[in-house]
């Protein structure tokens, strides 16, 4: 029998009965239908083997592999140009490229998504690659990262618009979370957004989208940097403009063309250089201190190395300084401690202090200073502080007078070193100075009998020398009637060594 079946026009295989099918069947194996033209079906075409072929087509929709073993091109005709893979989606092992859209709910591979288009859909899950934006091209626009809100009005003021989440899977401490985000939030109605720098779900750094201000540690920042707690800086702090804060601590140097305005204190380790006002509670640097026309003013002490001012220096506090050079006033409530003290006019309520060899320092007492204790008590200001390591001579002047006959004693008081003093008092205003000397703190072994209540003079003079800081001070006990020591007594000091 031949194996070839030739006709010249159409032929048709009919089955007259609704259910039936026309079957070709091998009895030794599989049927092989050959077809070297094309196929056309018009309803179904159910097989239970392979179908050979380059091309398979519907309308303007096919499916076609070109070259055997080659690339399948799938085109899509419809209306919506949309291949529709259900009911559990697109496996992809390899590169996956696409140069149009990817629109789809979960896109998850463990190889490559390569996009030169778009790419939508609900996640976007890569197991062990990542993802990696590349810009190819020599135009200017730059890959991104875009997030769109379908909303076409706000109407919750806070509300999440786009984040990056670093989420642990740590079952141990406070357990899987979210640990950090970057995130944007609606900050009006006119669609601005605050951006939030988030760790363990707590704000660290925020900026606002309507004024560009910058908070860290602080959520609704007023200025254009805000930081709620200590700023430290361990270089040079340059300010064009003002510095205006609390405690401004820094460990190395404070520079500012403007004012430094601290409503506490100002510590630098090295120098703090102002063209304008310093302004502050304590203005402390362990190097200089120099400011413009407008000076220092301190409402608690001024110290530093050199303390320069082309205006003038106030403090209610103490001004301490290695040399003190001031172009107008110096002004203090309380001390003055400097080695050279160069200035205009001077005004002190305190004491003037110096720590250079042979720089006479003078303690003054302005008031009457009333003496009632039984036991050795100080007599007003009349004090000092020695420095490590040096020598000082000084020398008490004192006017007394009692309220009556009382049994009063003198001394000096250290609390380190090596001191020796002499002891002169009058008993009346008319008697001879008694002497008495010691070497002992708060005590030289005498008293005296006063009686009457005329002027008299108590003087005593000594050295002191302490490998350590030492507080020197003035002291006097009375018996029975209180001791007025009077307004213009003075202690002066000098370094001698």
């Amino acid at each position: 029998m031949s194996i070839y079946k030739r006709y010249a026009s159409n032929v048709i295989v009919e089955s007259i009965g609704s259910a039936n099918t026309v079957t070709f069947q091998n009895t030794g194996g599989t049927a092989n239908v050959i077809i070297t033209g094309d196929l056309t079906v018009s309803g179904n075409a159910s097989l239970s083997g392979n179908i050979s072929g380059d091309k398979l087509f519907n309308g303007t929709t096919s499916i076609e592999i070109q070259t055997a073993s080659g690339n399948a091109n799938i085109t899509v005709g419809g209306v919506s140009n949309v291949a529709v893979f259900t009911p559990t989606g697109l496996n992809v092992t390899g590169a996956y490229s696409v140069t149009g859209n990817v629109v789809g709910g979960n896109l998850n591979t463990a190889g490559q998504v390569s996009a030169t288009g778009n790419v939508n859909g609900g996640n976007l899950t890569i197991s062990t690659g990542n993802i990696v934006l590349t810009q190819t091209s020599t135009t200017t626009t730059s890959p991104m990262i875009q997030f769109r809100d379908a909303n076409t009005a706000i109407t919750t003021l806070g509300q999440n618009i786009g984040a990056v989440d670093w989420y642990t899977s740590d079952s141990t401490g406070l357990g899987p979370r979210t640990t950090a985000s970057l995130k944007a939030v609606y900050s009006d109605a006119n669609g601005n957004a605050n951006v939030l720098l988030q760790t363990n779900g707590t704000t660290r750094i925020a900026v606002l989208g309507t004024t560009g201000n910058v908070g860290i540690a602080n959520t609704a920042p007023l200025h254009t940097l805000a930081v709620t707690g200590t700023m430290y800086g361990s270089s040079t702090f340059t300010a064009v403009g003002n510095v205006t804060g609390g405690n401004i601590i820094t460990a190395g140097l404070v520079t500012a063309t403007g004012n430094l305005v601290s409503g506490a204190n100002v510590v630098a380790a090295g120098y703090a250089t102002v063209t304008g006002n310093v302004t502050g509670g304590n203005v402390i640097s362990l190097g200089a201190v120099s400011a413009g026309a407008d000076g220092v003013t301190a409402t608690g002490n001024v110290r530093g190395g050199n303390v320069n001012s082309d205006g003038n220096i106030s403090a209610t506090g103490t001004i301490i300084a290695d040399r003190l050079n001031v172009q107008a006033n110096v002004s203090a409530f309380g001390s003055v401690i400097a080695g050279n003290v160069l200035t205009l006019n001077s005004n002190i309520s305190g004491n003037s202090f110096g720590y250079g060899v042979g720089v006479e320092n003078i303690a003054w007492q302005s008031t009457t200073n009333v003496i009632s204790s039984a036991s050795m008590a100080n007599v007003g200001t009349l004090g000092f502080f020695v420095l490590a390591g040096m020598s000082y001579k000084f020398e008490a002047y004192m006017p007394i007078i009692p309220d009556g006959a009382t049994t009063t004693a003198f001394s000096t008081y250290f609390d380190a070193g090596t001191c020796f003093y002499t002891l002169e008092t009058q008993q009346t205003a008319t008697t001879g100075f008694a002497m008495a000397t010691s070497n002992t703190s708060g005590t030289t072994g005498t008293t005296q009998s006063m009686t009457a209540t005329t002027p008299r003079t108590v003087r005593i003079t000594g050295t002191i020398y302490s490998a350590g800081n030492a507080n020197v001070a003035i002291q006097a006990q009375t018996s029975a009637a209180n001791l007025n020591v009077q307004s213009g007594s003075y202690l002066t000091y000098t370094r001698i060594g």
